[in-house]
């Protein structure tokens, strides 16, 4: 076999000729301007919460780390009357309860993507999502648990998850119709998967404080970078697309209330649990 003929096969063999798995879109989103300080997160009145956190808890609203912002949510949007297409993720999308806060902060998932909710704490939660457009989902979670599978996602949205048990615990679930999607990390940084075509796209920045801002990006050989500043004054602002959908959602009557039921049988669950453990001491 010839060198070359004998390089082809091997790289087939291995799948190095496969799609390639490096990101196709990639950037940093920064913070111009001064970093509003976060807020202490007042636990001390659930004592196995507050012990998770000697050294105290922080807001997580805003995350800025060397002017650079974390839990930014990046995506690609589809022209008008296009569609954008790709492969559903087989990873599910894990939310986790420990030490008091949802884990992570921010998640993002596609439509029929499968989303599972942990419980790490040997203690109640209460699981209440505040979507509108979705499945709502409202259950309490009485003790450790390694996850609960949540009924998919049915379309576009952006929601709220909340804890009612505890008032200071929430998070943030992006669903997209299609997967290029990615969330900043620490460092700010974010890779969208591969897969699509070269041309022109419109990135949205969504920051659950300040909202929704666009660039552009232009995909070229497969690959594509854009950079993000959001400014100071954009985290004072608030994020009106949600925000209008909670006002609308108050003034109809749709929002949902929190399951006094579920909640009353989570703790009467925990009590029988604790009564056990104390009998068997």
């Amino acid at each position: 076999m010839k060198p070359r003929t004998w390089m082809l096969a091997m790289a087939l063999s291995t799948g190095l000729c496969s799609a390639p798995a490096f990101a196709q879109v990639t950037g940093t989103v920064k913070l111009e301007g001064a970093a509003p300080e976060p807020a202490q997160i007042d636990m001390s009145t659930t004592k196995e919460c507050a012990d998770q956190h000697p050294d105290g808890v922080f807001d997580e609203s805003i995350v800025v780390n060397d002017g650079k912002l974390q839990n930014v949510v990046v995506s690609i949007k589809a022209a008008e009357g296009k569609e954008l297409k790709g492969e559903l993720p087989k990873t599910p999308v894990k939310l986790d309860q420990k030490g008091c806060q949802y884990i992570p902060h921010v998640a993002a998932m596609m439509i029929g993507q499968d989303l599972v909710v942990a419980n790490s704490d040997p203690f109640l939660h209460n699981v209440h999502s505040l979507a509108l457009d979705n499945p709502a989902f409202n259950f309490g979670q009485p003790t450790t648990d390694p996850g609960k599978k949540i009924e998919p996602m049915k379309t576009f949205e952006r929601f709220k998850i909340k804890c009612d048990v505890h008032p200071w615990m929430s998070c943030h679930v992006c669903v997209f119709e299609h997967p290029y999607f990615a969330i900043t990390k620490k460092d700010g940084k974010f890779e969208i998967p591969g897969g699509l075509p070269d041309g022109e796209y419109t990135v949205v920045f969504w920051q659950e404080k300040a909202g929704e801002k666009e660039a552009k990006v232009t995909v070229k050989g497969g690959k594509g970078t854009v950079d993000y500043t959001f400014k100071a004054a954009d985290l004072a602002m608030g994020a009106p697309f949600d925000g209008a959908k909670v006002i609308v959602a108050s003034l109809t009557g749709e929002k949902k209330e929190p399951c006094q039921a579920c909640i009353a049988a989570a703790k009467a669950k925990a009590d029988a649990a604790k009564a056990d453990v104390k009998a068997a001491k």
